[in-house]
């Protein structure tokens, strides 16, 4: 499987999601993988630190060959600074900083190639058409932009796979990965390529314990003991901020999805993202077209091609996967 993994990852950042990480780090652990590049959209981090991010786990994981591209670090219309300032206020809690104090970064020579990361997307596509999947694991920017160089790309790669929406959680207004940008997103919704979302409803499901963590730890390899430093304060301040036991992976289900599909269960729903209203603006909707009962009463539904929405998953499987992967 010729993969592009199109990432935010904040490994090592105070208050940051670490599940981009551990993606990454099935990818390489994954012998049907053939990782042909990581691209780097801004979101969860801003898009310098994601690429130092990326290039960490890269070369501590012995994987310098794989390149690392520069993208997108706004949206495409919406201004982000009500998302930085979000996150930030999250980062820059005392607790956050003092759980993260201990986490040591390891140096890293590996630089960024300079060829930018939609322009790469395009790139690698076009040369393997039809072979190249995207696992996109952040917000859709990059994407939509190789998009908008090439509007046949989505009908050349061969399937898109995408953590991000909610559409079953009615306290989430907006997810991280589908609100970042939204007019990205529904440029890829509405696009004719092959697609599976692993939203929000699934991947809050998943659980990492931290025994789990100190298995990785225990192993003793450089990548895992770099990884299970990372997570490890993340699982502690999730726990003490939403007395959960234990993080939920969010990216690396998605991979897992492509790795062993029975790890979800899917259905094919028409879906967007609203772009408009004080309360709406950057929630994703799903629904079922063929469904007669829908009311349609103020503004018809749209005219949708349907895509493969996650609904359901397998915990045990899933964390069996992961961890015979990066263990095994």
């Amino acid at each position: 499987m010729r993969l592009i993994i199109d990432t935010d990852p904040g490994n090592g950042v105070a208050g940051s999601d670490v599940d981009d990480g551990l993606a990454i780090a099935l990818a390489l652990r994954s012998p049907e993988i053939e990782l042909l590049a990581v691209t780097v959209v801004g979101g969860n981090v801003p898009v310098g630190q994601g690429v130092r991010g990326a290039l960490e786990l890269l070369d501590v994981a012995g994987a310098r060959h794989v390149p690392v591209h520069v993208g997108a670090d706004r949206p495409l219309v919406q201004d982000p600074r009500p998302w930085r300032a979000l996150l930030d206020r999250r980062r820059n809690d005392p607790k956050a900083q003092a759980l993260w104090r201990s986490v040591a970064l390891p140096p890293t020579q590996l630089v960024a190639d300079p060829a930018p990361a939609a322009q790469v997307l395009v790139e690698l596509v076009n040369r393997h058409p039809g072979e190249g999947t995207v696992l996109a694991i952040g917000p859709l920017t990059n994407i939509a932009t190789a998009i908008l160089l090439d509007p046949k790309w989505p009908r050349k790669v061969q399937r898109i796979v995408w953590m991000g929406g909610a559409f079953e959680l009615p306290d989430v207004l907006q997810e991280l990965n589908a609100a970042y940008d939204p007019e990205a997103t529904h440029l890829v919704l509405t696009s004719a390529a092959p697609l599976l979302v692993v939203p929000l409803d699934v991947t809050l499901r998943t659980y990492m314990h931290l025994d789990e963590v100190g298995r990785l730890d225990a192993s003793g390899t450089p990548l895992n003991t770099y990884l299970a430093g990372a997570v490890r304060p993340w699982v502690t301040w999730l726990a003490a901020r939403f007395d959960r036991d234990g993080c939920p992976l969010h990216d690396p289900l998605a991979l897992a999805a492509l790795l062993d599909p029975s790890v979800v269960e899917t259905r094919f729903r028409a879906a967007d993202i609203e772009l408009h209203g004080l309360l709406t603006r950057g929630r994703t909707v799903a629904w079922d077209a063929t469904n007669d009962e829908l009311l349609q009463v103020i503004v018809p539904l749209p005219e949708a091609r349907p895509v493969e929405i996650a609904h359901a998953v397998d915990n045990d499987r899933f964390m069996r996967l992961l961890l015979d992967r990066l263990i095994g």
